[in-house]
C-alpha cells in the first residue's frame, strides 16, 4: 500500500471531495473508525471504559474527534465521557464546526480550555482520544504552550491512548520524534499509511496503527517512501473456508529443528503453524527431544527423519543446533524441492554462503534479524540497522530468496527488486521464541500453497499484528512468545474484518 506524506494526506482529501464524496461524509467515516477501535480496546480491558477523555483541536482532526465522541457516549461499553476543546472555540469551522454542533445537540458538553487547571480531567482519564492535530502540524510545539502540557499529560501512561491520524506533535513531514507529542497505544489513521507512522524513532510513539477505509481516492505516494503491507493488502491470504474442506486442504508443514536442550523453539513454531490454519505439522527433531515436542504441541507428530513425502512445506531452524546432525539436516532440506522457509541456526550454518539456496529448486523464504543478515552477508550488524532496505534488497539478490528481514517495521524484499515495509510489530516483541513464532507463522503458510512472497509479507504482517493485539492485553514489557501464538486467530480476524469494512 502506498504511503503519504503530510501533503499527499492533504491531496487525497482534496481529490476524494472534488469527485463527489462530501468532506462531512469523510469525517463521519473517520468518527466511526476511531470509535470503533476504542469500543475494541474497551473490550479487551473493560476498566479503559470508565473515564474517556477525548481531546480535540479546532482543525479537522477535532471534528473526527467530536464525531468518535457523539458515538463513543452511545456505546454501552463506555461510561463517561469528558470533551475537551483545546483552542478557541470561534476557530472550529466547516466541518468540524458541524460535527461539534451534531455532539451539542445530543446533549454533551464541550469544555473549551483555556489554561492549565482545564486539564485535570486527563489525570483520571482510562481512555485518552488524542484529536488535536493530525497530520496538519507543521512545526514542534512550543514547550511552554498549553497545547505542549496537553500532550504531557495525554502521555503519562495512566491511560490507553488512541490517536486520530498522527499523534500530536509529530510531523508528518519531517518525521521528528525530539519534540512534545502524545505517545499512544493505537493509532487510527485513515484511507493510507503516513511516513511518520514507518519511520524509526517517531513510529515508535505510534502504538498499533489500524489502517480505516473511508473512502479515499488513491494517488501517488510520498516522494521516497517504502510500501507499506497492512491488514487490507493481506486478507486475501486468508479466504472463508470451504464448507467440504479436510485437513489435507490445508497443508502439512514439516518443522525441523527441536535439537536437545531446544524443544521448546520448535514447538512455538509448530503451535504458530497450526494456529495460522495448517492442516498437520510434522516436527523433525532429535529423539531425546521428541517427547517434550509431543507434551508442548499435542496436534503435531514427530519423526527422527526428514521425510518429505506427504509435506507440502518445511520451516527449518527453530532450536535446529549446529551440530554435524543439524548439518546433514539443512543439506537434506536444501535438497528437497519443497517450499521452505529458514530461520535460526539454518542460517547460521549458511553463515557467508547465502548462495547455496540459488540452488534450490522449491521457493524460500529467510527471516534473519540484523545479526544473521550480517553473517549471511559478512557485513557488521551495525551497517544492517543503517540501510535495512538496501540489506534485505542485497541478502534477497544474492540468495534468490525473499527475504524478512526482521526488527520494528521489518522489511521484506524479494529477488525481484521489490522492497517493502510491514506496518505492525512491537518492541515488546524482542524476547526469547518470538522468531521462532514468524517461522511457523510463515511456514503454515507456504503449505497452505501461498507464493513466498505472499507467504512473508502476510505472515510477518500476521506475526507482528498479534504481537501488538497480545501487547494490549499483557503489556509490553511481560509479553512473550506463547502470547503471540494466542493471539493469532485475534489477528486474523482482525485481517479479516478489514476487508469487510
Amino acid at each position: 500500500m502506498k504511503v503519504l506524506g503530510a501533503v499527499e494526506a492533504r491531496e487525497a482529501d482534496a481529490r476524494t471531495i472534488a469527485a463527489g464524496t462530501p468532506g462531512i461524509v469523510l469525517m463521519e467515516r473517520a468518527s466511526e473508525a476511531v470509535a470503533r477501535e476504542c469500543v475494541r480496546a474497551i473490550e479487551v480491558a473493560p476498566l479503559r471504559g470508565e473515564r474517556v477523555v477525548v481531546l480535540c483541536g479546532t482543525g479537522n482532526n477535532g471534528g473526527d474527534g467530536f464525531g468518535a465522541a457523539r458515538l463513543l457516549r452511545r456505546s454501552p461499553a463506555v461510561g463517561d465521557v469528558t470533551v475537551l476543546l483545546v483552542g478557541d472555540r470561534g476557530k472550529v469551522s466547516g466541518d468540524a464546526a458541524t460535527m461539534l454542533q451534531r455532539l451539542e445537540n445530543e446533549g454533551a458538553v464541550v469544555v473549551e480550555i483555556e489554561g492549565s487547571e482545564g486539564l485535570e480531567p486527563l489525570g483520571g482519564a482510562t481512555l485518552v482520544v488524542d484529536a488535536l492535530f493530525g497530520t496538519g502540524l507543521s512545526r514542534p510545539l512550543e514547550e511552554a504552550s498549553l497545547h505542549s502540557l496537553a500532550v504531557r499529560l495525554a502521555s503519562t501512561r495512566r491511560a490507553f491512548v488512541v490517536a486520530v491520524d498522527v499523534p500530536s506533535g509529530l510531523d508528518s513531514g519531517s518525521c521528528r520524534s525530539d519534540v512534545p507529542h502524545v505517545r499512544t497505544d493505537l493509532t487510527v489513521t485513515f484511507g493510507f499509511p503516513k511516513l511518520v507512522h514507518l519511520t524509526v524513532p517517531a513510529a515508535g510513539s505510534c502504538g498499533r496503527v489500524a489502517v480505516a477505509d473511508i473512502g479515499l481516492l488513491p494517488g501517488e505516494g510520498a516522494l521516497g517512501a517504502p510500501e507499506a503491507v497492512t491488514a487490507r493488502d493481506v486478507a486475501p491470504a486468508f479466504p472463508r473456508r470451504a464448507a467440504a474442506a479436510h485437513k489435507g486442504t490445508f497443508g502439512t508443514l514439516g518443522v525441523v529443528g527441536g535439537a536437545w536442550g531446544m524443544a521448546g523453539a520448535a514447538a512455538l513454531a509448530a503451535r504458530a503453524a497450526f494456529r495460522c490454519g495448517a492442516g498437520k505439522v510434522v516436527v523433525v527433531a532429535e529423539e531425546a527431544s521428541r517427547a517434550a515436542i509431543h507434551a508442548l504441541v499435542m496436534e503435531a507428530t514427530t519423526s527422527a527423519v526428514l521425510a518429505p513425502s506427504g509435506l507440502t512445506a518445511l520451516a527449518v531452524g527453530p532450536g535446529l543446533g549446529r551440530s554435524s546432525t543439524s548439518r546433514v539436516l539443512l543439506d537434506e532440506a536444501l535438497a528437497c524441492g519443497l517450499p521452505a522457509v529458514f530461520d535460526a541456526d539454518a542460517l547460521n550454518l549458511l553463515e557467508g554462503r547465502p548462495e547455496l539456496l540459488r540452488g534450490r529448486s522449491g521457493p524460500s523464504v529467510l527471516t534473519p534479524h540484523p545479526g544473521e543478515a550480517a553473517r549471511l552477508l559478512g557485513v557488521s550488524t551495525a551497517a544492517i540497522v543503517a540501510d535495512a532496505e538496501g540489506a534485505a534488497g542485497r541478502l534477497a539478490e544474492r540468495s534468490g530468496t525473499t527475504v524478512v528481514l526482521k526488527g520494528f517495521r521489518s522489511v521484506v524484499a524479494d529477488p525481484e527488486g521489490s522492497v517493502v515495509r510491514i506496518l505492525s510489530g512491537n518492541p515488546g516483541m524482542a524476547s526469547g521464541g518470538s522468531g521462532d513464532v514468524l517461522t511457523g507463522v510463515i511456514g503454515a503458510l507456504l503449505a497452505r500453497g501461498l507464493p513466498a512472497r505472499d507467504a512473508a509479507r502476510a505472515g510477518a504482517f500476521l506475526h507482528g499484528l498479534a504481537g501488538d493485539l497480545a501487547r494490549e492485553r499483557k503489556g509490553e514489557e511481560a509479553l512473550v512468545a506463547s502470547d503471540v501464538v494466542e493471539a493469532l486467530g485475534e489477528a486474523i480476524g482482525v485481517i479479516c474484518e478489514s476487508a469487510r469494512s
